[in-house]
């Protein structure tokens, strides 16, 4: 199986060359295709660890400044960073980078940040300021660096071990594949990681700030979307019950699972304050997305003022396609991860 490699990176995969010139290369590494297809016929198996992964990262996210679009122009600024050092083939562990008092982002392109992101400029440049204000960012001479504050506000500790969970589970569905190989254990993926931080989350970040970008816009600020999230992860707790029972029937595809979904209707919803304890949003900000969720017919209340996903939201069909694409985008991330475990000149003894 073989796909083209970013130029930017093809010097980690220097041994599977066949020729000197790098022009137009293909190089023998796994196939987003292929990995797509075999964790969609796995559907139901990973989504648990995935929506933990998910929501650990989102909930400090939103607590690290109670505003969700300050974190995002936060994370950008950091994977700049990273993408810094891609760029010139240099890659920090997890202690590496975390130790360094200064990191320097050289400049910022309020109008890229903005169409990145599909953030208004202006907003941008307030979020900006409140990060140049609590010190996070400063200006020296022309250039712009992170404080050493970056260290306790974005140290991704807890969602590292949750993202070697995920991928400990999906490594076990791929090696049943006879091009994957062998699976990998958590605790090899998590040194791994550790190892070679700075490169495997930018692919990270690469997955997620689009992720975000794409809710932001749909639900229209992230709070909102952490709301419906939060209803909907209880709805698929439900649901996952109800298939370890055998009481309802296995998905057989991504496709498969989000009709699943659709169509399950739990016997208990979830109340305000148990979102609130969830998401880590106040209660009465809640209560306020709660009632625009209501008004744009997206979820439902039942008698005990719980809350579930309605059957056939509005915008369903988009719905759909936000759905399928994330499916498509993290078995991409996947597949780099374990190319790079694989197939990279990247190794952890």
């Amino acid at each position: 199986m073989s796909k083209p490699i970013d130029l930017k990176t093809v010097k980690i995969y220097e041994h599977l060359k066949k020729k000197p010139s790098l022009e137009n290369k293909s190089f023998k590494t796994l196939n987003s295709e292929s990995v797509y297809d075999v964790l969609s016929q796995h559907s139901n198996e990973t989504v648990t660890l995935w929506f933990k992964l998910q929501q650990s990262w989102c909930n400090n996210a939103y607590n690290t400044f109670k505003d969700y679009d300050s974190y995002l122009v936060l994370v950008y600024l950091v994977n700049t960073v990273f993408q810094k050092y891609s760029d010139r083939f240099q890659y920090l562990s997890y202690i590496e980078f975390y130790e360094k008092n200064e990191l320097v982002i050289e400049k910022i392109n309020l109008i890229e940040i903005s169409k990145e992101l599909n953030i208004p400029k202006e907003t941008i440049r307030r979020k900006v300021n409140f990060l140049q204000n609590q010190n996070i960012i400063f200006r020296k001479g022309k250039s712009i660096y992170f404080n050493n504050i970056i260290s306790k506000l974005q140290r991704p500790a807890n969602s590292k071990k949750m993202m070697a969970n995920f991928l400990e589970k999906t490594s076990q569905i791929l090696s049943k594949e006879s091009w994957f190989g062998r699976s990998y254990s958590k605790e090899e993926i998590e040194k791994f990681i550790d190892e070679y931080f700075t490169i495997c989350w930018q692919h990270w970040f690469r997955l997620q700030i689009p992720f975000l970008v794409r809710h932001r816009s749909f639900f229209g600020d992230l709070e909102t979307w952490n709301v419906w999230g939060s209803i909907g992860i209880s709805q698929f707790t439900d649901f996952s019950k109800q298939v370890k029972s055998r009481v309802i029937e296995d998905p057989r595809t991504y496709a498969d699972l989000y009709l699943h979904l659709l169509r399950h209707t739990p016997k208990n919803g979830i109340n305000a304050s148990s979102i609130s304890e969830i998401s880590t949003i106040p209660r009465a900000t809640v209560i306020r997305k709660l009632k625009y969720l209501l008004k744009q017919k997206l979820v439902m209340k039942n008698k005990k003022l719980e809350y579930m996903l309605l059957p056939s939201p509005k915008n369903i069909k988009s719905f759909e396609e936000n759905y399928m694409h994330n499916q498509k985008h993290k078995a991409g991330f996947v597949t780099t991860i374990f190319d790079l475990m694989k197939n990279s000149s990247f190794k952890v003894e």
